[in-house]
């Protein structure tokens, strides 16, 4: 019995020095997630028309109190993208509509576009999520399988996991479908800021900016074209007499 004691309170000893130790190196904040929010994804033109709806309703809203028609606004775009080149066109439907007066060229007053692809590369948590399989029994109707399976070091109450199989787990197969499946597509790793700024030659007087989700492969929707390869040159030959 002595020996045990002699043997436990040095492995106590070390074990409370290296607490005390690993105490003094928390000097970091830990990393926290923010609450969770919604943010749409962009699959569509309809869906850019929506934007510019939304946007030119906002100049409208701005610009409410100047002169009717005093101040025509040119809409331009920083670049040619499929996107810009696009958005451009329905954008200035929606101002003409709001009866916003539009100007053909340079003006005092400028509606500039821009956008930003951002890519991501890190996936969250390290690790891929693992889906559930979905099954549809009918319309509106989803069963959530295999929990077993995929959450098996999930501990549950007795009777929990079976109403979880039965009841909970087709409302939470639901919201996931709803959230990141076929309704929405899931969130992605490359999103796209838009950005409009409403100025003149001296002075910012409105901004706008939206974040979408967007599909990777769609990211060469809004940037740029690449630059045109240089001609080939040709070469010039001159007949020399003998």
């Amino acid at each position: 019995m002595v020996c045990m004691r002699t043997t436990i309170f040095p492995l106590a000893a070390i074990v409370a020095v290296a607490l005390l130790a690993g105490c003094g190196t928390l000097d970091k904040p830990r990393a926290d997630n923010y609450p969770a929010t919604g943010q749409k994804k962009a699959r569509a033109v309809h869906h850019w028309d929506v934007l510019a709806g939304d946007v030119a309703a906002r100049v409208a809203e701005k610009i409410a109190a100047w002169p009717a028609g005093e101040h025509p606004i040119h809409v331009t775009v920083a670049d040619g993208s499929s996107f810009n080149q696009g958005f451009l066109k329905l954008l200035r439907v929606q101002l003409l509509d709001r009866g916003i007066p539009l100007s053909t060229g340079p003006a005092a007053v400028e509606l500039e576009v821009q956008t930003q692809v951002v890519q991501h590369e890190a996936m969250v948590s390290g690790i891929p999520p693992i889906p559930l399989p979905l099954t549809i029994l009918g319309t509106g109707v989803g069963v959530w399988r295999d929990w077993h399976v995929h959450y098996s070091n999930r501990n549950l109450l007795p009777g929990v996991a079976t109403a979880l199989g039965v009841g909970a787990g087709l409302a939470l197969d639901m919201v996931r479908t709803h959230t990141q499946g076929a309704a929405a597509g899931g969130p992605t790793h490359t999103e796209v800021l838009i950005t409009t700024a409403l100025k003149t030659q001296d002075r910012y007087l409105a901004g706008s900016a939206d974040m979408y989700y967007i599909e990777r492969e769609d990211a060469v929707l809004y940037q740029p074209p690449l630059p045109s390869p240089p001609p080939t040159p040709v070469k010039q030959w001159k007949v020399v007499a003998p």
